[in-house]
Order: structure tokens, then sequence, then C-alpha cells
């Protein structure tokens, strides 16, 4: 810039060598060690003079009588982060020149020619010009205008203007003070939503994200708006917020100053997305190195969460203080309310302890807990007296609670679909990690991988959440939630199923040892104590077999079912599953994960019942002899199902059998047929292909190859043989072209590319997927690329499993390598979490066997290894 600036007016010459001075000054401040604040104000002083110098330049060069027009009538103002003096190393400038409305066509030319002159010096400029009247028009109808001018500060030019705007904002905040904190908070609610809507998201964003430095200045605001606080020590003494979390907020603040100043840094732009690369950088350039099962990069974010989680709780309070009642609140307790217990008052807008019994009630684990238990059952938030004096009291009380305290807290789950409120109520005060000691170290954990949307504490009160919502649900989870008749072992399951994690053993293992010593704590009665032992353990086995197995493989579900043991604990796994799935992140839980459960968990239910694992074939059998026997005997479709794979007759609806038997049997010598048909209850495509195995060699990697051009997703594959020869295959697949059903010729078009795939020999070709709403791949998430072979879980197959991250041409990379390597493909399940994929297919030799060989199973690895790497990138 300073180069091309050579060409430009002296000012802005001087203007570009000041920026590249300045931000050099401002990395050498941060990389000493500066705190954060500080390199954000000499940052702003920098600036600043960078605009004065130019804005000086411009006025000199206008005549005598307009620049001193300009002079006296307008005035240059920095607002937004410029105003408070927040600026980070490449944040925007927000400058607005004010003037009395007489000179607007001399303003709108020194205007224009300010934007050009900052933006060809290199910086970023939010410009606006307007008289004061419409700046007060413009703040009054949007909040974030109004809370940009809350802190405007003049730059240049004429007084007069910027203290009437000052004034007149005063005024009009004052007179509708309610309205425009209910905008502010609601206009924060919504740029948080953008954002997370948690605090506890992998890649949050420093500035927006809840907890984020926004709702610092949230905090400031609304203390300026409602107590005429100036800053955090005034408004903690006005009582909107305690000395507690000021100081909170004030090391939160440094804290994210500096991650961000350094996000900027580093990126040379503005950059406020904390992402898993630069969570890896910022954790090394700290010095925090990987020990006691935690990563170096989680134990920094364990940080960070801290800082943004205290954010968020002050933000709270802050909040609650400003509720309809306010500072009325204790008397509407009084007039309204009604006394419990003889030690709280309940209503009308929150639960509160007696101010006599305060000290009493902050003081113990079981009162507090009751306390919690009240807010639950009437629906409504503890006061914030009560939970300031509940919070500052928690450091001090007794790390080992009595059994009453602990019935107290067992007593909490008999309210299946409220108990999360009352459980992260608990957590949020402290309470939670004295009656279970293991949470504590739950708290803030970040797994730094590609599947978690959250850190692992928010994760399983968002588990808690998502089952409780089966209640009300209309679909199979909502009838089996029903069907439990003791709902507290899943709930208690669900609390602790990820509380191993973060150490070096596997977390599962780990985590059913932690639950048995947590339930021996609480004093759960012994068979809940054994059902919530299992489920942690086995929290991951039903999704594994739902998700990465072919349950048509009869011996699987048999071996699954002979491990559950009982109908109501297989319930509890299903309903834990699907809640632990759909807590990961937002979209993670789909219709076509639901009915791959619930396929799982009927056949496993069938078998616990008496039903034999082929009972749901033999249905199909007598089903199909019933829609057959009006046809003759040698009609080709009753010719074709005397001898139907039982993995065929169980997958597959018996109307839809007929269908295809009749399409197979139409074939000429050398035939395919393929169709694509819309599936509305799961949203996505199914795809079916019929030929006959002697028509070419690879028809699986050919149709994957096929798919994957047309820019499909595949997320399952069912490969059928028939004894005679013929083969049918099923593809369930996702077009992300369309949100809805695909039109006719798109569903054409895809049988049409199947077709010339299996008959021709040009090969596949995969242009990139872009979605911008999908997580970006960073290097630093990168894992290698694994395969896993499995002999064990099936009696007819051997299970390969590659994970590697989401391309396309992945799954037809793999079935090639399968293809060349002389393996049959009898099933494949692709399931995508996040950006990791996770492929599993049941293969044979050939003649059939399993592949047992361990050369040739590494030179299989070795041979996908290669073949993925260039489609993935490097890890």
């Amino acid at each position: 810039m300073a180069e091309q600036a050579a060409a430009f007016r002296p000012s802005v010459a001087r203007a570009a060598a000041a920026t590249a001075e300045a931000r050099g000054r401002i990395a050498a401040q941060h990389e000493s060690g500066g705190q954060g604040w500080a390199v954000c104000v000499l940052a702003t002083e920098l600036f600043d003079a960078i605009v004065l110098d130019v804005w000086e330049a411009i006025i000199a060069d206008l005549s005598a009588d307009d620049a001193d027009l300009v002079r006296r009538s307008a005035s240059l103002v920095a607002h937004g982060g410029c105003g408070r003096a927040e600026m980070a190393p490449w944040s925007d400038l927000d400058l607005m020149i004010l003037h009395n409305g007489r000179i607007a066509p001399l303003v709108a030319d020194v205007a224009r020619r300010l934007l050009q002159d900052l933006f060809d010096a290199g910086l970023e400029v939010g410009q606006s010009v307007r008289t004061v009247g419409e700046a007060v028009s413009l703040a009054g109808g949007d909040a974030t205008i109004m809370s940009s001018l809350l802190d405007c500060r003049r730059l240049a030019g004429a007084e007069e203007p910027v203290r009437r705007l000052q004034q007149r904002l005063r005024k009009a905040l004052a007179r509708g003070r309610r309205r425009h904190v209910d905008r502010l908070v609601e206009a924060r609610r919504e740029e948080a939503d953008k954002h997370g809507r948690t605090v506890f998201v992998l890649e949050p964003n420093v500035k927006r994200s809840p907890g984020g430095l926004r709702d610092i200045q949230l905090v400031r605001w609304l203390g300026r708006l409602a107590f005429g606080a100036e800053n955090l020590p005034d408004l903690a003494q006005a009582g909107g917020i305690s000395r507690a979390d000021a100081d909170a907020l004030r090391d939160a603040r440094e804290f994210l100053m500096r991650i961000r100043n350094d996000l900027h840094l580093a990126a040379g732009k503005a950059a406020d997305e904390l992402t898993r690369d630069q969570q890896v950088r910022l954790a090394a350039a700290r010095g925090l190195e990987s020990r006691d099962g935690l990563l170096g990069v989680e134990r920094f974010m364990r940080e960070y969460f801290g800082h943004t989680r205290r954010v968020a709780q002050a933000v709270d309070t802050l909040l609650r203080s400003l509720r309809r009642w306010g500072p009325m609140a204790a008397l509407a307790r009084g007039l309204f309310g009604h006394e419990v217990d003889g030690r709280f008052r309940v209503g009308p807008v929150d639960v509160a302890a007696t101010s006599a019994s305060l000290p009493r009630v902050a003081g113990s684990v079981r009162e507090i807990v009751r306390l919690a238990e009240l807010s639950m059952l009437y629906e409504m938030p503890v006061a914030r007296d009560t939970w300031e004096a509940v919070r500052a009291a928690v450091p001090a009380l007794p790390r080992e609670p009595d059994g009453v305290a602990n019935e107290a807290f067992l007593a909490l789950f008999a309210h299946p679909t409220k108990v999360a409120a009352a459980l992260r109520w608990l957590h949020d005060v402290g309470v939670l990690e004295i009656l279970i000691p293991q949470f504590e170290h739950a708290r803030n954990l970040l797994q730094f991988n590609s599947f978690h949307k959250y850190t692992v504490d928010e994760h399983c009160l968002i588990a808690i959440e998502r089952a409780a919502a089966f209640a009300s649900a209309d679909d199979w989870l909502g009838v089996e939630w029903r069907s439990l008749r003791r709902t507290r072992p899943l709930l208690v399951a669900l609390l602790l199923h990820d509380i191993g994690k973060g150490f070096v053993e596997d977390h599962s293992v780990l985590g059913a040892r932690i639950s048995r010593e947590v339930a021996t704590r609480l004093g759960l009665p012994e068979d809940e104590a054994e059902i919530v032992e299992f489920l942690v353990r086995r929290h991951l086995a039903m999704a594994h077999l739902a998700f990465r197995r072919d349950v048509g493989d009869d011996t699987l579900v048999v071996g699954f079912a002979g491990d559950v043991g009982s109908p109501e604990v297989l319930r509890m796994l299903a309903l834990l599953t699907a809640a632990d799935v759909s807590a990961v992140g937002p979209g993670t839980w789909t219709q076509w994960k639901s009915d791959l459960l619930a396929s799982l968990f009927y056949k496993t239910l069938g078998i616990l019942d008496g039903d034999g694992p082929t009972a749901a074939a033999d249905r199909t059998r007598r089903e199909l002899a019933r829609l057959v026997e009006d046809r003759p005997a040698d009609d080709p479709v009753v010719r074709l199902t005397r001898d139907l794979p039982t993995a065929y007759l169980g997958a597959t609806p018996p109307e839809r059998i007929v269908e295809e038997l009749g399409r197979l049997g139409r074939l000429s010598a050398g035939g395919v047929f393929a169709t694509a048909r819309w599936q509305p209850e799961t949203s996505t495509v199914a795809v079916t292909v019929g030929t006959r195995e002697d028509v070419v060699v690879g028809i699986f990697h050919r149709v994957t190859g096929s798919l994957t051009s047309q820019r499909l997703e595949i997320l399952a594959a069912d490969i059928h043989t028939f004894a005679d020869g013929h083969v049918v295959d099923h593809f369930t697949v996702l077009d992300p072209d369309f949100t809805g059903e695909p039109p006719a010729d798109r569903l054409a078009d895809i049988a049409a590319a199947i077709k010339a795939a299996i008959l021709g020999d040009r090969p596949p070709e995969f242009a990139p997927r872009w979605n911008p709403f999908a997580p970006q791949v960073r290097p630093a998430a990168r894992q290698p690329v694994r395969v896993a072979f499995d002999n064990q879980s099936s009696l007819q197959a051997t299970i390969l499993e590659v994970f590697a991250h989401d391309a396309p041409g992945l799954l037809y990379g793999v079935a090639k390598v399968l293809f060349d390597a002389g393996l049959s493909v009898q099933a494949a399940k692709i399931g995508t979490y996040l950006d990791q994929v996770v492929d599993a297919f049941h293969v044979t030799a050939a003649g059939g066997g399993k592949l047992t060989d361990p050369e040739r199973q590494q030179a299989i690895r070795a041979a996908i290894e290669k073949a993925v790497a260039p489609i993935t990138g490097p890890a």
C-alpha cells in the first residue's frame, strides 16, 4: 500500500505510511505482552491521528470560505468501537459527519473524498453523513444505531452539533427508556442467535457469540440507560450488577480483547472467529501443553469458556434485574407471592429466599436444591438477590453433602420434562459439582474433534433437554418415551454419559466406572445404578450399529439384543442415543437417522420379545406370496420371488419388491434399470439399480462415482445379489441442489447418469460441493485417514471402516480400491458428523469368505490411504 500511495496525494501517501507504521507499533506492543485494552487504546489513538491528518488536508484544499463553513457547521464524529477507544488492529473505522443541513452538498463532497482517501491509505471505513435530526431519528428506530451513537465522540470540527446530538439522544432515551432497553436486548439476542445461541460453541466469534465482547458492551449500554452508570464500577455501585460480576467482566474484557488483537494481527485483516486452527496456535503461543488426557488447545478453550460463561451469567443477572418488576420485585413478592416451607417466597415473577432465611438457604446444599426445585416446579427464575447470595456462598459449602441433600437432588428427576432447567441452574452456581464432584472436570471442557459442537457439560445438559422434548413428540421416540415406567435412570445416564471425556482412558469405560461411583454417592437404588452404568458404558453402541453397520446382518442384531438384555433397557438406550446425537450440534439429528435408529430398535425389540431374527423377512415372504398368488407359475416375478436374499426381504417393502422384480424380469440381455424416487418422509432420494452381475464388473463403484458426479451425497447403500445372478442395489442419497423435492427431470437425469456409468467406460468427474453453512475444514482440525477392519461383529462379512474428512469423490475412491482388490461389497453406511465421514463397508473376499489375511489387510489399507489422501487433502 505504501508503494501504491506514491501516486496519490501527499496526504494519502502520508496516511498509507502512517497506517503501516501504526500497525507495526500495535503488533510490537501486543507481542511485548501489552494488555489487550491498552493495545486497543493505542490503535485508536494512532488511527485517530491518521484520520485527523487526512481530514485537515481535505479542509485545506477547500476554498477559504468553504473551509470556514465546514469548520463552523460540521463535525467529524467517531462512534461504535472507534468512539469507545476499542479499536482492534484491523477494525473498521466508524465515522459520521454531522452537519446543520444547510451545507449538505459541500459536506457530501468532503465525505466522498474522506472515504476514498482513507480507503486508499489502507483503512476500512464505515461512514455516514447526517444532520442531528436524522441521526436521532435513525437511532430511535434502530437499536444498533442507538448503541453505536451512545459511544460517540468528536474528532474534529464544530462542537455544537455533537453537543446537540448527545443532548437529544439523552432526552429520547429518557422518554422511552424501557422501549430502548428492550430493543437493545432484542437486537443483541438476534445477533447472538446467528453465532451459536450458546456460549459453548466449537468455534466462537470473540466479538459476537454469547459471552463475547458484545455482551460486555451490552452491559455497559444497559447500565447507562437504566442506571445512569458510565462504567462497570459505577454500575456495581448502583446495584445493577455485583462487584464480583464487575470484576469478572473486566477480566473477560481484557482476555477477549487480547485474543481479538491476536486474531487480527495473525490474519492481517479483521478476523473475530476463533477457528480451530487459531485455537491451536494460541494455545501453543501460551505454552499450554497436553497433559492428563487434555490437549493444550482444550485447556486453552476451557479458560476461554470460563470467561465467556461468567460474562453470560452477568448479562443474565442484569437482565433479570431489568424485568418488569425491577426494584419492585421484593414488594411484589410480599403482596402477591406465597410462602413455602417458611423460608421461600414464590411468585409473582420469581422464587426467592426470605430475607430472614437467606443465610440459611445459601449455606446449605439441601436448601439450594430445594430452591432449584421450586424454581423448576413453578417455572420461575431464582430472584437475583438470592442467586447472588447462593453463588457467593458456594465456595465455602462442605464438599460432602448429607443423605438428605442427595435424596432431594434425586427427587428432581421425578419431573423429567423440567429437570434440565434445575440442573442447569445448579451447575451455573457451582452446586452440581458438589453433588457430583466428577462433573467439575466436564465444566467448560471442549473436545477438540469434528464431532461435537458444544463443551462436554453443555452437551450433557442439552441432551437432557432433547430427551425431555420426546415427551410431547408424535413420532416413535414420543411413543417409546411415554412407554417408559421410569425415566430417572435414563436422565441420570444422559447427565453422566460423557463424564469420562478428557482423560487418556476410553471415555465410555471410564465413564461407566465414574457413573457407578456417582450412583453410590447419591444413594441410587442398585437396579437403577446398574442401568445407569450400562447406559453410560454402551451409550455409543446403538448409534454405531444403526449408522455404521448393516442391520440386515442378523448376527449383529442378535448379538446386540443379547448385550442389552431387556426391552426397558433397550428403550432407554434408544432414547439416550437419539438425545445424544441431537445434542451434538445443530442439524445433526435428521429424519434419516431417526429411521435408521428406529429400524434397529424395533428389530432388536422383536428379538427380545420372542421373534426370531428373520421374522421380518418371513412376514415379507408371506405378503409376497399373497401379492403374486394370481400370477402364473412361469411369471418372471413369481420365479424371482422363490429365492430372494433374507437381507433384501427384511429391508424392502413387499410392494416395492414386486415392482423391482417386475423391472428385472423385463430386462433384455445386458440391460440395466435405474430409478430415482423422492422420499418425503426423510427428505432423501431413493435410488434403485437392477441388472445382472455378469453385465459389467464393478457395479458398486461405478454407481457411487455416478451419484457423486451428480453432486449427490450418499447416505447408505445395500447391495443384494440373487442366487440366479440378478443384482438389485439400493442407495439413499441427499440432493443438496434442492431444498425440497427435486423436479422430475432431475430424477430422470440421475437415473440416466447411472445407466451410462454402468454401461460406459468414462471415469466420473467430481465438482466441489459448495455449502456456505457447512463447517470449513482447516489444517489444524484434520486427522489422518484411518482404516479399520472388524472380523468379530459379523459372522458373514468383514466390516471395513474408513475415517476421513468429507470430500466429493471420497466414497468412489474407496469403492474403486475395494473393487480392484477383488472384494465384494454387501452393504455400506456413510455417516457424516460435521466435517468428519465414517464409511463402513460389509465386504467379503472372493468365494464369500472374510478378509482375514493381515498382509492383505495392510495392502488394502495402504491403497485406500493413497487413494483418499489427494481427495481429502493433507492431514
